[in-house]
């Protein structure tokens, strides 16, 4: 029988760190953090999530890129609820921009990536999830500027960039929430749920917002 190699001894090492999970008695923190370790020998020596026996040889990894608004990553707290939901692992991950391969290391361009690792069909709507969140709160951005519960905040002078990042934390949080409570078969119906709680999402910020000093009712 062959000696098991330091790549197989690698395998086995990520294989254990991505099953150190809440569900099996690992806190929030240790499993962030063994995701997170995982993510880096997975880099380091090129393993492919299919190489693992966690749960199926045909678990995947679905990349999705953080979006930006001003200098806010977006919805990156959202991602764990979205992973819990979905019955995935995630971690996040810088990567080059792979608009900027081709250029000289010193004008190439990061980018934060969240990723989820599960089966196809839970990486893969998890995936689909967060993103759409992600477009939804920086829509709702625009939308949130051009409100009367903005200017008001402004009028009563509150900062333009402290108001908006209130708005996004709240819409985070309500989303947050709202995935909790759905839970995974519920989160798996339909993707029509998205707009369901998009939509409870905006209209308990707005009402937040609305109650705030210096507004009026």
């Amino acid at each position: 029988m062959s000696q098991p190699t330091e790549r197989d001894r690698i395998k086995q090492k990520v294989a254990k760190l991505l099953n150190m999970t809440v569900d099996r008695g690992a806190s929030d923190a240790e499993a962030t953090f063994a995701a997170e370790d995982a993510a880096r020998l997975m880099a380091h020596y090129d393993i492919e999530a299919s190489e693992l026996s966690i749960r199926s040889a045909h678990a995947i990894q679905q990349s999705v890129v953080v979006r930006r608004y001003g200098s806010m990553n977006i919805a990156v707290e959202v991602a764990r609820h979205v992973a819990q939901c979905c019955d995935c692992k995630y971690w996040l991950s810088t990567e080059i921009d792979p608009r900027d391969a081709d250029l000289p290391a010193v004008w190439q361009r990061s980018q934060r990536m969240v990723v989820f690792f599960g089966l196809p069909d839970d990486a893969e709507l998890a995936a689909y999830y967060f993103d759409q969140i992600s477009n939804i709160i920086v829509a709702q951005i625009d939308v949130y500027k051009a409100s009367q519960d903005y200017q008001r905040e402004i009028e009563a002078g509150v900062n333009g960039r402290a108001a908006i990042t209130s708005f996004v934390a709240g819409m985070e949080e309500d989303y947050c929430s709202q995935l909790d409570q759905f839970g995974t078969r519920s989160i798996r119906r339909s993707r029509r749920q998205l707009g369901a709680l998009s939509s409870s999402s905006r209209r308990r910020r707005l009402r937040r917002t609305s109650r705030q000093p210096g507004s009026s009712s």
